[in-house]
């Protein structure tokens, strides 16, 4: 059987998926390590599919994936779902991501935005969606020296690695939320009708397919 993992930083992104998935909850244990993630657990024809929250930023992100990947079978794709900010991608639309970098990671006149030897691997894109590179920042970016069209986000470089780590494709799906505005960032996620997450699901329908 298939298996599938699907990421997101937030519950309220992934109570969408899992809701239009039929997943369902899984109960947590009472210890604490066990809260680090919440997961959601279902099948789609022949295909297991876990979707798992982490929480928001990068540490959670790596703490959380690392251990789901500890404890559970190696997943054959990786999706990582969620909203982002851009330089200037058009405010609700999709975007598939097609490299990832770490904005802090500055090795000065070595290394900048990636590591040499890890995460630098293309990602799996989606043929109908604009395609862009991702920085994965420590907070939320309102402005930035890079010209070109990007996006920001806060988690996609540790799924990256650990994708890499693993030899596991990875697919990240973002919704641009913001073009480096707060104040825009929380006007627009308060519009449900332009920040649903329900229709990334056709753009990976494929995937889920696939036996």
């Amino acid at each position: 059987m298939k298996n599938i993992l699907i990421h997101c930083a937030m519950k309220k992104e992934g109570e969408q998926i899992a809701r239009l998935l039929n997943l369902v909850e899984k109960k947590k244990k009472e210890d604490e390590f066990n809260n680090i993630i919440t997961t959601f657990e279902g099948k789609q024809n022949e295909t297991k599919i876990t979707l798992i929250v982490t929480g928001i930023g990068k540490q959670k992100t790596a703490i959380g994936l690392t251990k789901y990947l500890c404890e559970n079978d190696k997943p054959d794709l990786i999706i990582n779902i969620g909203y982002a900010g851009s330089t200037s991608a058009k405010i609700g639309s999709w975007v598939s991501i097609n490299k990832s970098y770490n904005l802090e990671w500055d090795i000065t006149g070595e290394q900048k935005y990636s590591m040499d030897d890890l995460g630098g691997q293309d990602l799996v894109t989606i043929e109908e969606l604009e395609k862009l590179p991702c920085y994965s920042a420590e907070c939320f970016v309102n402005n930035t020296d890079i010209k070109e069209n990007v996006i920001f986000d806060m988690e996609l470089h540790s799924v990256s690695l650990l994708a890499d780590l693993y030899n596991i494709p990875l697919i990240s799906l973002k919704k641009v939320s913001d073009n480096l505005s707060m104040d825009d960032y929380y006007k627009t996620v308060e519009d449900n009708k332009l920040m649903e997450l329900e229709s990334s699901i056709k753009y990976i329908e494929k995937f889920l397919k696939e036996k």
